[in-house]
């Protein structure tokens, strides 16, 4: 090897060892200056939320207030909301009731003994995006900052001396999730934490796919129990001729496909199908009202949240609409808001407009709404239990032998494990269980009656039990004031083959009749034609 080529190789290894060498030094650099840098979670503080300290904290998202105002978040600045508007009132009988839920199993000497629950309560404002930043403040027990030192371990976020400080201790379980599209995006987040996610009104079938949502559950049936049992009722009725409002969304998009697969072949068609956005509802419901007013149908089924509704009756009562029946959906049918509001109650006082609805059980007056929303809290706290008074940790949760577990090291996947497994029987006497994340639909038909006061009141008309529906048509009351079944009118379309044809076949014969009246005027004073006044007649009589 000459001198020149030794050297060029030499020039060459210094190289490549001060590129290393720099290399390495810009690394450990950069690892302390993110060592050194602050963490802060996108979460929310825990002084925006409502909490009570516990040896477990069990997490809570509804949606308290709504209205919030549209924002496009770009990618210049951090996400961002504008504050909420308007106060939720049932949220608040959901809130109050799980409050008194955990007050009461804190007092129980069978159910968790020993064990003091607490609960932190975020507002999501009916928001993906709230609720999402909820849902991670209470997963990250809403510390201000991240210790990047800790180990990487998650018991240890959910080992002893976490909870001292009030409201920095993680939840193991978080219910709420108050439509389907929130829970299905707090379900996806949440599932590779493996905790746990209880709602209590997200109904759309896509959540029982346990592939995609393993962490999901719900006391909520899927919406197509409720779906198939509308199309029943309406084939029950005889009701052919029907319109839809829905929400813009997996809740109504997929309601409408299970009632039209429903309803096929069996004469029911849908006159047209409205679609709500709740960023853009004065928009939408303006023009559902008015779709709803030049539409010939006189039965419209309404598949959103009450909150959409009450914005879309107040469009209807603008444009004095009082001849339509509507086929409502459990998300407002036993809706106190509505039923108290003055805009519905001047459209059913002065209109005579009734609702014909479907609600789960056992709801079937607000006065029991926060008994529904008290069967939520139980379904855990039973998980909770079998959890802490198992033998060991490979236990079945059926085994309460004794205890092997402080509630201060428990991991949200054996909460999860333990409500797979979940049967328990109620005060009531009925049997709770999840399958495949799912309760077992039942409903009761009720129907919105006036009262001699001029007031609304929800009367039980019928049960639907799975598939089975036990229906009383005589206990309706209908918009007309009688408990005699409107019908609705069919009409032949000229797009049909039997509509076309008859068609086809009145227009020739009309011609015919035409040209042979046109031919008796004409030869009117031939001899063929004789007594012209008598026969002119014959081709224009019956």
């Amino acid at each position: 090897m000459s001198w020149f080529s030794w050297l060029f190789t030499l020039r060459l290894c210094s190289a490549a060892l001060l590129l290393l060498v720099g290399s390495q030094l810009g690394l450990r650099l950069g690892l302390q200056m993110v060592q050194t840098a602050t963490c802060t979670q996108w979460g929310t503080p825990s002084d925006q939320g409502l909490f009570k300290d516990g040896d477990v904290v069990i997490g809570g998202l509804f949606s308290i207030f709504y209205n919030p105002a549209a924002i496009d978040n770009g990618f210049t600045e951090l996400p961002h909301n504008k504050p909420c508007t308007g106060l939720e009132y049932l949220p608040l009988q959901y809130i109050y009731a799980m409050v008194f839920a955990l007050e009461e199993i804190n007092h129980s000497n069978s159910l968790l003994p020993g064990v003091k629950l607490g609960y932190h309560i975020h507002d999501s404002c009916a928001l993906p995006s709230w609720a999402m930043q909820a849902a991670l403040s209470l997963v990250g027990g809403d510390s201000a900052t991240c210790d990047l030192a800790a180990p990487p371990e998650y018991s240890s976020v959910y080992g002893e001396g976490i909870g001292e400080r009030t409201g920095d201790q993680p939840v193991p379980l978080i219910i709420g999730g108050s439509s389907s599209i929130t829970a299905m995006i707090l379900s996806r987040i949440l599932a590779p934490l493996s905790i746990p996610l209880m709602s209590y009104t997200a109904s759309c079938p896509c959540l029982s796919d346990r592939l995609q949502y393993p962490n999901f559950f719900r006391t909520m049936p899927s919406d197509i129990y409720q779906a198939r049992a509308i199309a029943q009722i309406a084939i029950r009725l005889n009701w052919t001729w029907i319109g839809a409002v829905i929400a813009n969304n997996d809740y109504g998009h997929v309601a409408i496909k299970v009632f039209q697969e429903e309803t096929q072949g069996a004469g029911v068609c849908l006159a047209f199908i409205e679609t709500l956005q709740r960023e853009n509802i004065v928009m939408d419901a303006r023009r559902a009202a008015l779709t709803i007013q030049a539409s010939t149908a006189k039965v419209i089924l309404i598949f959103t949240w009450y909150t959409d509704v009450r914005e879309l009756f107040l469009q209807l009562a603008n444009i004095n609409v009082t001849d339509k029946q509507f086929l409502a959906s459990e998300a407002w049918s036993t809706s106190g808001n509505l039923l108290q509001d003055p805009i519905t109650s001047k459209s059913w006082g002065l209109t005579t407009l009734y609702e014909f609805t479907i609600s789960h059980r056992p709801v079937v007056s607000e006065s029991l709404t926060s008994t529904v929303q008290r069967q939520r809290v139980p379904g855990g706290t039973h998980a909770l239990h079998s959890l802490l008074s198992c033998s060991n940790r490979d236990s079945s949760p059926g085994n309460i032998s004794s205890t092997c577990s402080s509630p201060k090291q428990i991991k949200p996947i054996e909460v999860l494990q333990h409500l797979n497994n979940l049967n328990f029987t109620t005060p009531q006497g009925e049997m709770f269980y999840f399958q495949e994340g799912n309760t077992p639909a039942k409903y009761d038909l009720v129907n919105w009656q006036n009262t001699p006061e001029g007031s609304l009141k929800v009367v039980l008309i019928g049960r639907v039990d799975g598939f089975d529906i036990n229906l009383d048509p005589s206990a309706i009351q209908w918009n007309t004031g009688s408990n005699q079944v409107p019908l609705s009118l069919d009409f032949l379309s000229f797009n049909e083959t039997l509509g076309f044809i008859l068609a086809t076949v009145a227009v020739s014969g009309v011609s015919v009749t035409t040209a042979v009246f046109v031919v008796f005027i004409y030869y009117r004073q031939t001899p063929m034609a004789n007594r012209e006044e008598v026969s002119a007649y014959f081709p224009v009589s019956r």
